[in-house]
C-alpha cells in the first residue's frame, strides 16, 4: 500500500520524466541521425518512428496528468 501523498509524488516524479526524458533522447538521436551513414530513406523512417513515440509519450503524459487530478481530487489516502 501507498498513502495518497507519496503517490502524487511518484506520479509528478514520472511525468516529469516524461516530459523531459521523451523529448531529449528524441532530440538526442534525430542529431545524432545525420552522421550514422544510414541511409537518407532509413533515416527518414527511424524519424518518423521517433516522433511517433514522442506523439505517444504525449499521450500517456495527458493519461497520467489526468490521473494525478484525479487522485488530488480524491478523498482516499491509501491505495
Amino acid at each position: 500500500m501507498i498513502t495518497k501523498e507519496e503517490l502524487i509524488k511518484k506520479i509528478k516524479s514520472d511525468i516529469n520524466t516524461e516530459e523531459s526524458g521523451v523529448a531529449l533522447y528524441t532530440k538526442h538521436l534525430k542529431d545524432t541521425l545525420f552522421f550514422s551513414g544510414i541511409s537518407k530513406e532509413k533515416r527518414k523512417r527511424i524519424v518518423e518512428l521517433l516522433d511517433r513515440l514522442a506523439d505517444e509519450s504525449r499521450i500517456h503524459e495527458k493519461t497520467m496528468k489526468a490521473l494525478l487530478s484525479r487522485i488530488i481530487k480524491s478523498d482516499r489516502d491509501v491505495y
